[in-house]
């Protein structure tokens, strides 16, 4: 009976890491509305389940039933509390948040066409779906680039996009350029 509770402690620990690194992806979700069940949910249940159902089975006398039954209201308990924790402030807080449109075109890559220069303005080309875009571009740092160099876009203002080379992010991630 420990054994069962342990596993179930590892795997809502799992759960719950794979959920922190991997979050919850707004586009994977079905339906209209926000589904409650979900793993951060079934996370926080069996963690409490093995975390309270554990001890129960090693310290106490309590037959198998009694330790299922407290584990279970505890991973119950759980459970409402991340219910309540997402009803209540995940999902009102995602619905006022604001996003900023001069952010939507972060990260993505682009090729200088006309070189940007010091203190004036270049063009860039970008893939944006299947069509391929031109617009105004400035450096981030102010200094020059070459036309047919590789820039990531930081961000896009009033038709002008920000960009910065490629080489120097990658070396900034210790990647190969």
């Amino acid at each position: 009976m420990p054994v069962m509770f342990v596993a179930i402690l590892i795997a809502g620990l799992v759960a719950g890491v794979i959920s922190m690194v991997g979050g919850i992806d707004q586009s994977e979700r079905r339906g209209a509305r926000v589904k409650y069940l979900n793993v951060p949910m079934l996370a926080a249940a069996a963690t409490v389940f093995g975390i309270v159902g554990y001890p129960l089975t090693r310290y106490s006398t309590l037959p198998t039933a009694g330790v299922i039954a407290i584990s279970a209201a505890a991973a119950a308990g759980a459970a409402a509390g991340v219910l309540g924790i997402i009803a209540g402030w995940a999902v009102p807080s995602a619905i006022r948040a604001v996003k900023d449109p001069r952010y939507e075109r972060q990260g993505h890559f682009a090729r200088v066409t006309q070189p940007i220069m010091e203190r004036a303005e270049g063009e860039i080309e970008y893939a944006d779906g299947t069509a391929v875009r031109r617009t105004r571009a400035a450096s981030v740092d102010g200094r020059p680039i070459e036309a047919g160099a590789e820039v990531v876009i930081e961000r896009i203002e009033e038709g002008t996009a920000y960009v910065e080379r490629w080489s120097k992010i990658a070396k900034q991630l210790e990647l190969p350029a």
